[in-house]
């Protein structure tokens, strides 16, 4: 198995990591509208891409006004047969050295509570407070949990009630 960059990740790759599954993420029913990402991984196998994240560069406001860039990391999938392999962990931890490479200080990412202690074992800390982003017709406050990491020593979050500055990813 082997981490590559992938400069471009569109709806042919998606699908051959989905393999016909309906619903992926096991978000379908929250009916979010997600921003596209602009920096992505994936994991091949056997000649073929296994696994894939991305990320986007977000703004946060916190509740004082402060207003933080970061890294917005998501469409983390692995197809149904590699789950289980250690090829989440590979795919989580390599995208994390590959945002190192960038100029934010930490990144955000929203999961379902199932996966939350998987992103904890891989040093992602959960915001505990509320955390609200735009949507198409007005303000989502997110029913996911939302967890950060710093990318860079010393790094912190400043608040814990957050709002993503448009789309969440």
């Amino acid at each position: 198995m082997e981490l590559i960059d992938l400069p471009e990740f569109g709806p042919d790759r998606y699908q051959q990591i989905v393999d016909g599954e309906s619903d992926p993420f096991g978000t379908d029913y929250l009916a979010i509208v997600w921003r596209d990402k602009s920096g992505h991984v994936g994991i091949t196998a056997e000649g073929r891409l296994i696994a894939h994240a991305g990320w986007v560069s977000v703004q946060v406001r916190g509740a004082t006004g402060q207003i933080l860039n970061a890294l917005g990391f998501g469409g983390v999938m692995v197809h149904r047969d590699y789950r289980g392999r250690g090829v989440g962990r590979n795919l989580v931890s390599g995208a994390m050295e590959k945002m190192r490479e960038l100029d934010e200080s930490i990144a955000i990412l929203f999961c379902r509570p199932v996966r939350l202690a998987f992103y904890e074992r891989l040093g992602w800390l959960s915001v505990g407070g509320t955390v609200t982003a735009d949507q198409p017709d007005g303000l989502l406050v997110m029913p996911l949990e939302t967890c950060w990491t710093p990318l860079v020593t010393g790094a912190q979050l400043p608040e814990k009630d957050l709002h993503i500055e448009g789309l969440p990813f």
